[in-house]
C-alpha cells in the first residue's frame, strides 16, 4: 500500500471514529438545537466523568477534524493526514463511549444492608467497624424501607435519653426508621452505565433535590437484591481518579 493511499484511510477512519463520537454526544445530550461538536464536549464534561477525562483529547480531534475536512482538496486528497496514534486513540475513545464502564464497577460493593428488625446494637457496632453512614433497610419481603443513617440514630438517641441512660436492647432498625428523613434514593440494574449513574445525579442536582445514594440491585427493582452503592462522594472519587488518570 502506497503512503498516499495509507494516509487515506487513517484520514477516513478518523473521520468516522469522530463522526461516530459526535453522534453520541447528540444522544447523551437529548439531541440540543445547537450540536456544535465543542459545544456537546462542554456540555457533556459537567455531567460526565468520561468525558471529562478525554476532554483535552476531545478538544484537539476538533481542531484536527476541522483542518482534514475544511482543507480538503478534493474528494480523495487531504492535505494532510492524522498520524496513526491518534486514530487508535480516537477509535478507543469511541469504543469506551459506545460501552462506558457500568455503574456497578464505580459502586462499592458488597452492600451491607439490615433488615427492619435488626438490633440497633448490631447496626451500631457496623457503624464502627465499617466506617459508614448510612446501610439500606428492608422488610420482611425483601421490600426497601428506607436509609439508616447516623444522623439517624443520633436523632433517635437524643429524644429517647432518660436521666442519662438509654436502653438499646429491644430497640430495632424499624423504631429509628420513622425519625429519619425521606432521604431520595435511586435504583440502577447492574446492566446500567456510568452515563445513567451520572444522569440521575445532574438531574437530581438541577431539581435541588440531593440524591443520598443510587442502589444497585438485581434487576433493579427496589426489592431486588442490593449488590451494589453509590453516594455523593463515590462520585467525587470517580472524578478525582479520572482526572489524575
Amino acid at each position: 500500500m502506497n503512503e498516499s493511499r495509507y494516509g487515506m484511510e487513517l484520514a477516513e477512519h478518523f473521520e468516522i471514529a469522530f463522526n461516530q463520537i459526535h453522534q453520541t454526544l447528540k444522544s447523551i445530550n437529548g439531541y440540543p438545537k445547537n450540536d456544535n461538536f465543542m459545544e456537546l464536549v462542554q456540555r457533556s464534561k459537567v455531567q460526565h466523568s468520561v468525558i471529562r477525562h478525554h476532554f483535552d483529547h476531545l478538544k484537539q480531534f476538533a481542531k484536527l477534524r476541522n483542518a482534514i475536512v475544511h482543507e480538503k482538496i478534493r474528494d480523495d486528497y487531504y492535505i494532510a493526514y492524522p498520524h496513526k496514534d491518534v486514530v487508535e486513540t480516537i477509535e478507543k475513545i469511541k469504543q469506551t463511549l459506545d460501552q462506558p464502564p457500568l455503574a456497578l464497577d464505580m459502586a462499592t460493593k458488597p452492600v451491607l444492608f439490615f433488615r427492619s428488625d435488626s438490633h440497633l446494637t448490631k447496626i451500631l457496632e457496623a457503624f464502627s467497624r465499617f466506617k459508614v453512614s448510612q446501610f439500606p433497610i428492608y422488610g420482611e419481603n425483601h421490600e426497601f424501607l428506607g436509609l439508616l443513617t447516623n444522623d439517624g440514630v443520633v436523632r433517635w438517641l437524643s429524644r429517647n435519653m432518660n436521666q442519662d441512660c438509654i436502653q438499646l436492647g429491644e430497640v430495632r432498625a424499624a423504631d429509628i426508621l420513622p425519625l429519619e428523613k425521606n432521604h431520595n434514593v435511586r435504583f440502577l440494574s447492574e446492566k446500567n452505565s456510568i452515563f445513567d449513574l451520572e444522569a440521575f445525579f445532574s438531574q437530581s442536582f438541577k431539581q435541588n433535590l440531593k440524591l443520598k445514594a443510587v442502589l444497585i440491585t438485581e434487576g433493579g427493582a427496589p426489592d431486588g437484591k442490593p449488590i451494589g452503592i453509590v453516594t455523593t462522594w463515590d462520585l467525587i472519587k470517580i472524578d478525582r481518579d479520572s482526572q489524575g488518570g
